[in-house]
């Protein structure tokens, strides 16, 4: 008897100090803050030029890997790559700061946004955003309410539960929200579209744009010009930052003239490519 208490007690004298310490530092994890400050969203606000690159192969590797060059940003392709919830979330969990880590989502639906969001992901881009509508979806999508509609449970988002509080004080601030447009109908509707309370940023998809426009493969094409022009005016005129994929030089200097600032150089799988071609090719000439 006495050693059951004795026991109980000592257990309890040695767990105590553990107990006051989660408390004490109950929302900083190995020196991480509880809610990571959206870099990203602050540097777009203040004109500042962000460089990112789209992940689109299944592996924390390849995320950590890229978030070290020192990319401002990095977006993981759940529409196009095979990439499901639970890879996001290991790859999350693989990005180092400063790289403000994104999440392009399969399409504009609730469910998918709530999902990528609570994995930790800072910011959501939503494909094919044609009209004002669409836009408001999305918008109330990334935020709780009374804001948006965004489910509330946001395990890894809110350090599984350790700062929960602090998560949903400042979600609806940190997280943001980027439109695609990338279709005629939204070039006609830009304006409505980037307007919406909550749309942070745009970012024009050429080659799904140039697709709807008739000159697939194109993006080049006069006409597809005029359209990522206009978009880009209209960017301007609203105070709407945007942004493009910049395969080359060129393509960084074009955007930059047109007051795009949210850049997007390239894919995991094209640097892979590049990079493994020109060493193959350096190798050839020297054998001659």
């Amino acid at each position: 008897m006495f050693d059951s208490v004795l026991t109980a007690s000592t257990f309890s004298t040695a767990i105590a100090p553990l107990i006051r310490g989660v408390n004490r530092f109950k929302g900083r994890l190995y020196g991480s803050p509880v809610v990571v400050v959206n870099r990203l969203k602050r540097m777009l606000r203040e004109g500042r030029v962000a460089l990112g690159a789209m992940v689109t192969i299944p592996h924390p590797d390849v995320a950590e890997m890229l978030s070290l060059l020192g990319f401002d940003w990095l977006l993981i392709d759940l529409e196009h790559a095979p990439i499901d919830f639970g890879d996001l979330e290991v790859m999350a969990m693989a990005v180092r700061e400063p790289a403000t880590l994104l999440a392009r989502v399969p399409g504009n639906d609730p469910v998918y946004v709530k999902r990528a969001l609570d994995t930790g992901v800072l910011g959501i881009m939503v494909p094919h955003v044609d009209s004002r509508e669409e836009a408001k979806l999305a918008a109330a999508s990334v935020r709780y309410p009374p804001k948006g509609i965004r489910g509330v449970g946001p395990r890894r988002a809110a350090r599984f539960g350790l700062a929960r509080k602090e998560y949903l004080e400042r979600a609806n601030e940190e997280v943001m929200l980027i439109v695609q447009i990338e279709s005629g109908k939204a070039v006609e509707n830009v304006e409505e579209i980037i307007t919406v309370e909550g749309v942070d940023a745009y970012f024009i998809g050429p080659s799904d744009l140039s697709a709807s426009m008739g000159y697939l493969g194109n993006w080049r094409a006069p006409e597809v010009v005029k359209a990522i022009e206009r978009v880009a005016e209209a960017g301007r005129a609203h105070g709407v930052p945007g942004g493009i994929y910049c395969p080359d030089a060129q393509a960084v200097k074009w955007a930059l003239d047109l007051g795009l600032t949210l850049l997007a150089l390239g894919s995991d799988y094209r640097f892979l490519v590049a990079g493994a071609q020109a060493k193959l090719e350096d190798a050839r000439k020297v054998i001659g």
